[in-house]
């Protein structure tokens, strides 16, 4: 009994010793088959096909986008990289579609093409239509032609570097973008756009877009995307290298400057600066006119709109850098602001139609009649035009400025017929409203007759010419006269008539 315990005893220490010195090595084994199975899980994919596409979540602005290293082997163009995605490199129309055909399936959702040159891509092929991220890069596309299909599910599409010019990216009658209602991320950067794709970012959905590289997309298209009502749903990708064409408007010429597009962003300050306007509460609009050359740098211009306000004199305290205001349909008899608010400064268009204001002499020296481009003054109760105040502006400045008078009644006499009458005459493209200027008792004045302004009461000096006349025919007379008497004497020897009934006088003895 005791042996048999004793060898019980024995087999269990045995068995324990054994089992200490063999279970790590058991673990190392399980541990090493499972992680190949978990690597092998990750690449297979599921032999069920889901009912969607999964969609991949897109971030910082890109698309799919694979790099040059990963290209496919030498006579491979194009290679599946997972189960939704395929990569191609260096390929042209032909060998696009044919690659496309074999690696494309069902549940391929993403799609990268590397440096494809492509006379017309066309976006409306069926090999697209399931397509969530879509990416063209670093090749030479010449047009791209058809159209996405309605309720596309693309929502990243990447064109950059691709030498795409307007003509080429919107075609005027396909319009290929018109139904990418799922878009959230569009990269067109590096590329000639001359144009900004204002219809793919109209909308109520959130949108990233990347249009750094295309330096010469006008700046009013940037400024009219960042002033929409869902202009907070716009995000620019690589903002800071993303750059403009800004139209330079001076006196006589224009020019063309690059700039950052982050001089648009000033509408929250100019909201703040049009609510300081006096006198209060007037309801004045400010909105961003131009960009233009100031001193050193690019100025935001402002435009200023106070129109039907019931004033009775002009705003001051305008926004900085207003260049426009309009304050018509008013009661302003007045334009002594212009001369006095400093803020009147930069001034280059004043409307001051269907007002009170009489005259504007008040504006005689000031910068805005130096260098003002339209003042229009129609429809006031001017009486007359003081043509000196305007003395060498339109010949400094040509067609470039622009003067509308028309709509008033002035006082009409010589003065008018003489000067004013000339003076519209002479500068009536830069006035084109010249005829409609009237004279108080009617009839425009550009059609004003002499006689009817320059007239005046006579007095004695209007008859010199006839007594002068009339001495020289009394001399006339008189001298024929003694020449006709001489003429008898010497020829009968008497004297006439009334040389005989003379007296003699006593100096007559000097004439024997």
């Amino acid at each position: 009994m005791i042996t048999r315990l004793c060898f019980v005893d024995v087999v269990l220490w045995w068995l324990v010793a054994y089992l200490a010195w063999h279970v790590p090595s058991i673990e190392m084994r399980v541990d090493d088959l499972e992680q190949p199975a978990l690597k092998y899980r990750e690449l297979v994919p599921e032999s069920t096909p889901q009912p969607e596409p999964p969609k991949q979540e897109l971030s910082q602005g890109k698309c799919f986008h694979m790099p040059r290293s990963r290209c496919p082997q030498e006579g491979v163009k194009c290679t599946r990289v997972d189960a939704v995605s395929v990569f191609c490199c260096d390929v042209d129309s032909f060998r696009l579609k044919e690659a496309l055909q074999i690696v494309m399936t069902q549940n391929t959702t993403n799609l990268h093409v590397l440096n494809a040159s492509i006379e017309e891509l066309d976006v409306s092929q069926a090999v697209f239509r399931r397509l969530v991220s879509m990416a063209f890069t670093d090749g030479n596309i010449g047009k791209i032609v058809g159209q996405f299909p309605k309720y596309s599910p693309i929502a990243c599409l990447n064109i950059s570097n691709n030498n795409l010019t307007t003509a080429k990216l919107q075609p005027s009658i396909q319009r290929p973008f018109a139904y990418l209602f799922n878009l959230t991320i569009l990269d067109a950067s590096a590329n000639n756009l001359t144009e900004f794709p204002l219809s793919l970012v109209q909308s109520n959905r959130k949108i990233s877009i990347d249009l750094s590289g295309n330096n010469y997309l006008p700046c009013k298209h940037f400024q009219k995307a960042m002033e929409t009502n869902n202009s907070s749903l716009v995000t620019f990708v690589n903002y800071k290298r993303t750059f403009c064409a800004l139209d330079l408007r001076f006196n006589w010429f224009e020019e063309v400057q690059i700039v950052k597009i982050d001089h648009l962003r000033v509408q929250k300050e100019l909201n703040a600066s049009c609510r300081n306007i006096k006198p209060a509460n007037i309801n004045c609009t400010c909105v961003p006119e131009r960009l233009e050359l100031l001193g050193k740098g690019v100025t935001n211009l402002v435009a200023v709109d106070c129109s039907g306000g019931h004033l009775t004199q002009l705003p001051t305290n305008l926004p900085p850098n207003t260049v426009k205001l309009n304050v018509s349909y008013n009661n302003i008899t007045s334009l002594q602001a212009v001369s006095d608010d400093p803020s009147y400064e930069h001034l280059r268009q004043l409307i001051v139609d269907h007002n009170d204001v009489e005259s504007i002499v008040e504006l005689e020296g000031t910068k805005f009649i130096d260098n003002f481009m339209y003042f229009s003054i129609s429809h006031n109760k001017l009486k007359t035009i003081h043509t000196y105040v305007l003395s060498n502006k339109f010949d400094m400045t040509g067609i470039y400025t622009t003067f509308s008078i028309g709509g008033n009644y002035i006082h009409c006499d010589c003065n008018t017929e003489k000067v004013l009458k000339p003076w519209l005459l002479e500068n009536f493209r830069n006035i084109p409203d010249y005829r409609a200027l009237q004279c108080l008792h009617g009839g425009p004045v550009a059609e004003l007759p002499e006689a009817a302004a320059c007239h005046s009461p006579r007095d004695w000096t209007d008859y010199i010419y006839y007594i002068i006349g009339l001495e020289v025919l009394v001399l006339v007379l008189l001298v024929s006269k003694v020449s006709y008497d001489y003429w008898v004497f010497k020829s009968a020897g008497y004297l006439p008539w009334p040389a005989n009934k003379m007296p003699r006088l006593p100096c007559d003895w000097l004439c024997e």
